[in-house]
């Protein structure tokens, strides 16, 4: 019994120090000044009012404060992130978000996607006031933030998943306080 009860042991810590790695296996495969650019689907879901909106697009992020995404679909439509701009641009309107105050939730939302971006999954939970869980499947890190507390159109949780091999972002699934998601599918 005893030996049983050693390797169960065992076994668990070896599965918490290997998650404990991800998020350092993750940010080591990215880079201070990388330049990647993803075909993109975003689906906005809104479930209380059994509504999805998709858009397509191209996502470009230059680390560490530039990020651009054009749609295609509907065309015209983008959200443009640099150090000093949040801006997004809907249905022939334009948006510019106020970033100047660190602790806005605008500001926020910014810099946790650029974070996510870099494969900075640590600085995105603390940001939120999260924790995060991590774990291996299908040859993909899979990181999971939960907020400890979310109001509203805040962030109650990010779904996150790398390529394992390549730290390319996948998949990111926002969901807001409200119980409303927005889900970023790479394409290619």
């Amino acid at each position: 019994m005893k030996k049983h009860i050693s390797a169960l042991f065992a076994v668990i810590l070896a599965v918490n120090a290997l998650a404990a790695d991800i998020p350092a296996s993750v940010l080591a495969l990215h880079s201070s000044d990388e330049n990647t650019e993803y075909d993109i689907t975003e689906s906005k879901v809104m479930p209380k009012l059994n509504k999805t909106i998709t858009r397509e697009g191209k996502m470009l992020f230059q680390a560490p404060d530039d990020l651009r995404i054009d749609f295609t679909e509907p065309a015209g439509d983008y959200t443009l992130i640099t150090k000093d701009i949040f801006e997004v641009k809907k249905n022939g309107k334009v948006q510019h978000f106020n970033i100047k105050n660190p602790t806005h939730k605008m500001s926020i939302y910014r810099a946790t996607l650029l974070c996510c971006l870099a494969g900075k999954v640590e600085e995105a939970a603390r940001l939120n006031d999260a924790t995060a869980e991590y774990k291996e499947a299908g040859g993909k890190y899979v990181c999971t933030i939960k907020a400890d507390k979310a109001i509203g159109r805040e962030i109650e949780e990010l779904l996150l998943e790398y390529d394992r091999k390549t730290g390319k972002l996948l998949l990111m699934k926002i969901t807001e306080g409200n119980g409303n998601y927005t889900e970023y599918k790479v394409s290619k």
